[in-house]
């Protein structure tokens, strides 16, 4: 467990892994482009599809969905404070 840990802390790790990720990509996907494969295009467009709609979800998204939640919570401690009862099931 330890050695996973200081992997962790190591940046020579992070180094071999970034390496060892664009050899493989540029070993998966050179030959594509020289065959003008759509491959890479379409996991391009898959890729940042993928990120756009992460990143609009966090930053636009998931603040209104919380600021519901909390309207909604408050109504239902209000509705439980008038009415008794609660939340227990």
């Amino acid at each position: 467990m330890s050695s996973a840990v200081a992997k962790l802390f190591n940046p020579a790790f992070y180094k071999q892994t970034w390496a060892t990720t664009c050899a493989r990509a540029y070993a998966k996907y050179h030959p594509a482009t020289r065959e003008n494969s759509a491959v890479l295009l379409w996991h391009s467009m898959i890729g940042i599809c993928i990120t756009m709609y992460t990143g609009t979800y966090i930053s636009r998204v998931y603040p209104e969905v919380q600021h519901k939640r909390a309207i909604q919570r408050e109504a239902m401690a209000e509705y439980y404070e008038k009415h008794g009862g609660g939340d227990h099931h």
